[in-house]
C-alpha cells in the first residue's frame, strides 16, 4: 500500500482516503447488504461506515490491512443499525397495542432466549480467542460468502494461506464448542457397546 497515500489520508486528505476506500467498496457493500437484507438500509450503513472510517483513520495503526480495518467498521455500523431497527420495531408494536390491536408475541420462551443468548456469547468468546488473521478469514468466508480467492485478494496473502487459516479456525472453534453439537447417535451406540464389553 502507498505509504504516502496513507499518511495523506491520516492527515485529513479526503481524496487520499477515497483512493484507499474505493477498491474496498464492493466488499463493504456485500457485507452491509448481507447483514441488513434491505437495499436502503445497507446503503445507509455503508455511508455511515465510510464516514466513521474517514473521521477515525488516524486511529488505524496498520497492524491489519486497510480493507480489514474498514470491514470491521462496516460490520459495527450494521450492528448499530440493526439494534436501532429492533428498537423502532418494538416501539411500533407497542403503539399498535396501545391502539387496541392484539398482536401475537413472536418471541420465544425465556428459557429458549437464555439458551440462544448463551450459545451466541460462547461463540463470540470462541471467535475472540482466534488469531486475528484466522478470525478475519473465517468471518469473510462463513458470514460474507467470499471465495478463497476473494479473501486472498482482500487480505493480500496466497490462497493456500487463506485455506489454512480457515481450517485452523474451524478446528479451534469445534474444539471449544464441541459440547454444543448434537451427539452422533451411532457414536453413542458404539460407546454403549464398549461399556457393555467392559462390564
Amino acid at each position: 500500500m502507498d505509504e504516502i497515500l496513507v499518511q495523506r489520508a491520516r492527515g485529513g486528505d479526503r481524496d487520499a482516503f477515497e483512493r484507499l476506500a474505493v477498491p474496498c467498496e464492493d466488499m463493504i457493500w456485500k457485507c452491509c447488504y448481507r447483514l441488513m437484507q434491505h437495499t436502503q438500509d445497507a446503503q445507509d450503513a455503508m455511508q455511515d461506515a465510510m464516514l466513521k472510517a474517514y473521521l477515525s483513520i488516524g486511529s488505524w495503526r496498520g497492524d491489519a490491512s486497510f480493507s480489514t480495518w474498514l470491514y470491521h467498521i462496516a460490520v459495527n455500523a450494521c450492528m448499530d443499525a440493526l439494534r436501532k431497527r429492533k428498537v423502532r420495531q418494538a416501539d411500533s408494536a407497542d403503539r399498535l397495542r396501545e391502539e387496541g390491536m392484539d398482536l401475537p408475541d413472536p418471541a420465544p420462551s425465556p428459557s429458549v432466549q437464555t439458551e440462544k443468548r448463551e450459545e451466541r456469547e460462547r461463540l463470540r468468546r470462541a471467535l475472540d480467542h482466534l488469531d486475528p488473521d484466522q478470525r478475519t478469514a473465517l468471518t469473510l468466508y462463513a458470514m460474507e460468502g467470499l471465495s478463497y480467492e476473494e479473501i486472498a485478494g482482500q487480505m493480500r496473502v496466497p490462497g493456500g494461506t487463506v485455506r489454512s487459516r480457515i481450517n485452523r479456525a474451524r478446528k479451534k472453534l469445534l474444539a471449544e464448542l464441541s459440547d454444543l453439537r448434537e451427539p452422533d447417535p451411532s457414536s453413542r451406540v458404539q460407546s454403549e457397546k464398549k461399556e457393555d464389553r467392559t462390564l
